[in-house]
């Protein structure tokens, strides 16, 4: 919706486009589908007509993240996250409405046509977009450096080029260098006239006023947008007290526990190949990457977080972990190990000889043979901790006892428990125990953990329902669920919800093509004489607006309620259109409907099913109330009238019931 001063309303935000030309926001919004958005976040897979995958706004173990390309819309059956694809970038990019219009506008090729745009309105859009802003120019002035000055050429290319990277390696991660200057990038940034509090804030100048990176190669982490959001620097320097790796300090677009180095350039890879190979640094990434093994990150110097293999299980269901053949390496993996066994991720582990790292590795051996030695010497990590207890602790039974509880403990998390079976009886032969031993200490481990985790819930607070109030401002970082899920519930009506499901959803389509009348208008002529039998106040809302639209030649669709300027009418329209249960796609089977339309086309069935349902519902109370009024009165006294109205009515009741060939009790 716009009005004369050109405001448009989404998702409950007005804003005034002075800058991108509202027949234009309109075409990228039309343009946009929602899948392709979604799946450059999160690994979809086809269930029916619904694609499903793991949501990328809250952790979970189990798929509950829907997404409709027929709808144009995803919802989260877990978090009650939904929206379209400009709500998915604002959520989980943080863009604004603005910003997340450029970004669909240059994936589609649409050109932007701007309007002018005011003093006041540039400042504002340059303090949103300052930090992402400042990390893009600091990564091209870091690049420059490298390869167009003397300093960079000689010490950063040289070091690169000494490790093996080939331009195209160096170009697609977009290393850098940093000069031994003290000023040097602060002087170039402050000259932009970037500001020196958002330099120190991003860790690009310290707090002293130097170069935060200077005399270091430059590693930039992206997210999985491909925007840079902070730096690794190492120093080439030895015998130097200075720390060999420096990161950007955390801040509002950095979270070292959220990003994995590689992942922006290996996703792709790691979803054709549902496997996931993790390394330790950076030139380990690097170096496998240019070798033709693209499926690789790193964990950015920080021990494995659950967070990260979150990322990671949204693109596979399989990791590799390639670690030094020393044991602080071996102990490494093993606590992240539990980490992927809580995400039902399938884990391998592959030693590599003693003294190399991956890239030194694949440099000795080459890529082919490489690949063959982690094929041949990947060993199920479960597997390999059993063994390794029962080679080193064989003579020690209570050193053993104390190992196989730390394994029992990593069973016990296993999501699955046909996979947890097969593993405790492989484990239970290799250390020569009873499997019912290891079953009695992992459920006594569950039921521990149980116990702990219902200390912690919070207890639930019924919700009620509230009326709406016109004109509320919009949380886009607010969790509706638990309000739209009390609509529908036992105190109010299914058959109504029913009825204003297939308004919001195919309202627009024609039910009529001679009379070229909609199925909107079709239910809301039908329900003209019962509409202030209208239980739920915001139904009765949609239904009145959707007759006063129709007044005026307008046939809503769904965007229209999507982008409702009531967040109440927003919500429930996203949860009516998100069906958690999908129809599967009987065609891709080799099979078709042989009696009836595809489910998605029935929708003139489907209208009149929901208004006959809801109608029956509506004249089932009204005998029941003409009922109660002939029970309170004697059998010679009883109203004529009422006795008239009482026998149409159940006329009516049959009449519908016979259409819904349904038997009325």
């Amino acid at each position: 919706m716009r009005n004369s001063d050109k405001e448009y309303i989404f998702a409950g935000h007005k804003l005034l486009f002075r800058v991108i030309k509202p027949h234009i926001v309109d075409q990228i919004i039309s343009t946009a589908r929602v899948e392709d958005i979604i799946d450059d976040y999160v690994n979809l897979n086809r269930r029916g007509t619904n694609l499903v995958g793991l949501c990328p706004f809250h952790d979970e173990k189990t798929p509950s993240f829907s997404v409709s390309p027929a709808k144009n819309i995803y919802k989260c059956f877990g978090c009650g996250k939904a929206g379209d694809s400009i709500t998915f970038l604002m959520e989980h990019e943080h863009f604004t409405f603005p910003e997340a219009l450029r970004h669909l506008a240059q994936r589609y090729n649409i050109e932007i046509e701007e309007e002018e745009r005011s003093d006041e309105q540039k400042e504002l859009q340059q303090k949103k977009d300052s930090l992402l802003l400042i990390n893009e120019m600091a990564a091209k002035y870091f690049t420059s450096q490298l390869k167009e000055t003397e300093e960079g050429q000689t010490i950063g290319l040289s070091y690169f080029k000494h490790r093996g990277l080939l331009s195209h390696t160096i170009d697609t991660f977009g290393l850098g260098y940093s000069a031994q200057s003290y000023d040097a990038f602060k002087a170039y940034a402050l000259n932009l006239g970037y500001k020196e509090k958002l330099l120190q804030q991003l860790g690009l100048i310290s707090a002293s006023g130097n170069d935060f990176f200077r005399e270091r190669v430059i590693f930039p982490f992206h997210n999985l947008s491909g925007k840079v959001i902070g730096f690794g620097g190492r120093i080439l320097k030895d015998n130097v007290k200075a720390p060999k790796y420096l990161n950007s300090p955390e801040s509002e677009i950095y979270n070292k526990r959220k990003t994995l180095y590689g992942l922006y350039q290996a996703k792709g890879a790691i979803r054709q190949s549902d496997s996931c190979i993790l390394v330790e640094g950076y030139t380990d990434v690097l170096s496998l990457y240019q070798n033709d093994i693209k499926n690789v990150v790193a964990s950015s110097g920080t021990s494995l977080t659950p967070q990260q293999v979150g990322l990671i299980k949204r693109f596979a269901g399989n990791v590799i972990v390639l670690y030094d053949g020393d044991t602080a390496g071996q102990k490494a993996a093993q606590r992240g190990l539990n980490i992927f066994l809580e995400y039902d991720i399938n884990v391998k582990i592959v030693i590599l000889p003693e003294g190399h790292d991956p890239d030194s590795y694949i440099q000795m051996i080459g890529a082919q043979d490489f690949k063959n030695f982690i094929t041949n010497e990947g060993r199920d990590f479960i597997i390999l901790l059993a063994q390794d207890i029962e080679q080193l602790y064989s003579d020690n039974p209570i050193e053993k006892s104390v190992q196989i509880k730390e394994l029992v403990n990593s069973l016990s998390l296993m999501q699955d428990q046909i996979k947890r079976q097969l593993y405790v009886k492989q484990c239970a032969q290799i250390l020569h125990v009873e499997e019912s031993s290891l079953f009695q200490e992992i459920n006594k481990m569950i039921r521990t953990r149980i116990k702990k985790a219902s200390y912690k819930r919070p207890k639930q607070v019924p919700t009620e329902y509230n009326p709406p109030e016109a004109n509320i401002d919009f949380d886009p970082n607010a969790d509706h669920s638990q309000r739209i899920r009390g609509m529908g519930s036992d105190n109010l009506d299914y058959q109504e919800r029913d009825v204003v499901r297939v308004l919001i959803s195919d309202g627009d389509k024609i039910h009529n093509e001679e009379a070229q009348e909609s199925i909107g208008l079709f239910i809301i002529d039908n329900l003209k004489d019962i509409m202030e039998m209208i239980s739920d106040p915001l139904h009765k809302q949609i239904f009145e607006e959707y007759h006063t639209l129709l007044n005026n030649d307008i046939v809503p669709d769904r965007q229209y309620w999507l982008r409702h300027s009531n967040q109440d009418i927003r919500a429930l329209a996203l949860s009516l259109l998100s069906d958690k249960y999908t129809y599967a796609k009987w065609s891709e089977k080799g099979l078709e409907l042989q009696t009836q339309k595809p489910i998605e086309e029935n929708y003139i069935k489907d209208s009149h099913q929901a208004l006959l349902r809801y109608k029956l519902k509506k004249v089932k109370e009204r005998v029941q109330e003409l009922q109660r009024l002939f029970d309170q009165q004697e059998d010679d006294k009883r109203d004529i009238v009422l006795l008239t109205a009482f026998q149409a009515l159940i006329q009516e009741r049959q009449t519908l019931a016979n259409k819904l060939k349904m038997t009325v009790m």
